[in-house]
């Protein structure tokens, strides 16, 4: 048989390190180098925001709104305006955040009619302002379903959604017509008085301190499909 022998040759490096370099070469294959080359990139952003603002005719920050002399049979409107001042698309909404005016509202039945519009849009026509609450169980609830035909209940609902996707600085506005109704015949002896006192008194009859008047609201901006 014939037997191939590897030769190695012994060199001595520096301090007489001993080094052996085969003889027995293979074939030349990669050296590992290459070209290489880079770019840096970063991911940034911003936040976004959601804002809303309300304006008077001055271009003011305002909602304030108010009836004055309401007469029986003779609707009055009033129209707050607000703004999206925020950085993106939003919804907004009218929420009535206080519980008992918005029941001391739903208590007058069809001794008042309340309408709701949102840039000419109605979003409540009710002529049954009755939330069908009961205070006691000798009076249980005789309202019906809700719903705007005649005779079913047809109270404020605590919110409603006034604009969808709505765009930075566009404007929309929100108006509530209040009537009492024409078979409304009782006044205060000396005249006038407060719109809307709550709470109202129980239905045993109990008559509650009055704690305010009105009917308090906001206006609500959320991200575009959120609810307030």
């Amino acid at each position: 048989m014939n037997k191939t022998t590897s030769r190695k040759k012994i060199f001595f490096g520096a301090g007489g390190v001993a080094v052996a370099l085969s003889m027995a070469l293979a074939a030349v294959g990669p050296t590992g180098a290459y070209f290489s080359d880079t770019a840096q990139g970063a991911v940034g952003g911003s936040i976004g925001s959601i804002k809303v603002a309300g304006i008077d005719g001055t271009g003011a920050d305002s909602l304030g709104l108010a009836f004055t002399n309401l007469l029986p049979g003779t609707p009055q409107t009033v129209t707050s305006r607000y703004t999206n001042t925020g950085l993106n698309n939003q919804d907004v909404w009218v929420v009535f955040n206080n519980a008992d005016a918005l029941h001391a509202l739903n208590d007058l039945g069809t001794y008042g009619e309340f309408h709701l519009a949102a840039n000419g849009n109605a979003l409540l026509d009710s002529t049954n302002l009755n939330d069908g609450k009961s205070n006691t169980a000798v009076t249980p609830n005789t309202c019906g379903p809700f719903g705007a035909t005649a005779g079913l209940c047809n109270p404020l609902l605590p919110s409603y959604k006034l604009a969808s996707n709505m765009g930075p600085g566009a404007v929309g506005n929100v108006s509530f017509t209040f009537a009492y109704a024409g078979k409304t015949v009782y006044q205060s002896e000396a005249g006038g008085g407060i719109w809307n006192a709550f709470p109202v008194a129980q239905k045993n009859g109990a008559v509650p301190a009055i704690e305010g008047n009105g009917l308090p609201y906001k206006i609500v901006a959320t991200q575009v499909g959120q609810t307030p």
